[in-house]
């Protein structure tokens, strides 16, 4: 088997496959084999039906299940070989079956080639975490609307389960610090993450955003119908927010492209868990201000 492979466009790859007579053959020898043990040939039992006899009658059959099965084979055989990261089913085109050699072209989407300038050592400064007495008021606020009027922050704090006033401030003081410190570290991911973004260029293909697209409608629609909407009010927002929809389908797709990216240059291996590796990996090597 032969295969040549041309960039055609941004993330397209053309690549021209030639399978030889020998494998051809053997295929026919496969298939021919198989439809002289399913054939009801008459005179013949199954599997003894000569070679001859089932070109005759099935060999248009024959020549389509070769095609099917061989361009199946060397097409996911070439893009093993060549190592391509395909993102999309191939466009099949120019199929020649000729003195026993096959030849085609396939057209395909790939991921894009990514280079990136900078990701260790990016600069990250930390905010100081307070707690301050008025984020405490105001929590406290919260927590006292729809309850009787007057109610002192001794009984509020009794009726909660807590035995003083003081442990139950000490509480509420922690459950506020942890939560700073959780959007804390969500806006210091956020900012690495455009930090890196920014030391790439790169055309996000479209078929992923598409795709990405879509999931995130299905996401959406499952949770207004477990919220009763009806359904022609579920499409009437679902067709609201399609922009919305496709602006973070591309900017999730180039984050996941990205972050993959340094994965495989830190040769870290790719599964499910890979993204929260690589931001950690990113902490780690930053520069903290």
């Amino acid at each position: 088997m032969k295969a040549k492979k041309t960039k055609t466009k941004e993330n397209k790859v053309l690549l021209d496959i030639e399978v030889t007579q020998e494998q051809v053959k053997k295929k026919y020898d496969e298939v021919y084999e198989k439809i002289g043990q399913e054939a009801k040939i008459p005179g013949y039992r199954p599997g003894k039906a000569p070679r001859q006899i089932l070109e005759q009658q099935h060999g248009a059959l024959a020549r389509d299940e070769v095609l099917k099965g061989l361009i199946t084979e060397s097409y996911e055989q070439t893009v093993k070989d060549e190592a391509i990261d395909v993102i999309d089913l191939p466009q099949i085109s120019d199929v020649k079956l000729e003195g026993e050699v096959l030849t085609y072209k396939a057209e395909v989407e790939v991921k894009p080639e990514i280079a990136i300038k900078q990701y260790k050592g990016l600069k990250l400064r930390k905010q100081e975490i307070k707690v301050e007495s008025s984020d405490v008021e105001e929590y406290l606020k919260q927590l006292k609307k729809g309850r009787p009027e007057g109610l002192s922050e001794e009984k509020l704090a009794r009726g909660l389960g807590y035995k003083t006033k003081e442990e139950f401030i000490d509480c509420i003081q922690k459950q506020l610090f942890l939560k700073k410190e959780n959007e804390e570290r969500a806006r210091l991911e956020k900012e690495l993450i455009q930090q890196v973004l920014k030391q790439s260029s790169f055309v996000v293909p479209q078929t992923l955003v598409t795709r990405r697209a879509h999931e995130l409608e299905h996401e959406a629609e499952h949770q207004m119908t477990s919220y009763g909407l009806p359904p022609e009010r579920i499409q009437e927002r679902i067709k609201e927010f399609e922009p919305k929809f496709k602006a973070e389908a591309e900017e999730q797709v180039k984050v996941f492209l990205v972050l993959e990216t340094v994965a495989k240059l830190e040769k870290m291996t790719v599964d499910d868990h890979v993204l929260n590796r690589v931001i950690e990996f990113l902490f780690a090597e930053a520069e903290w201000e």
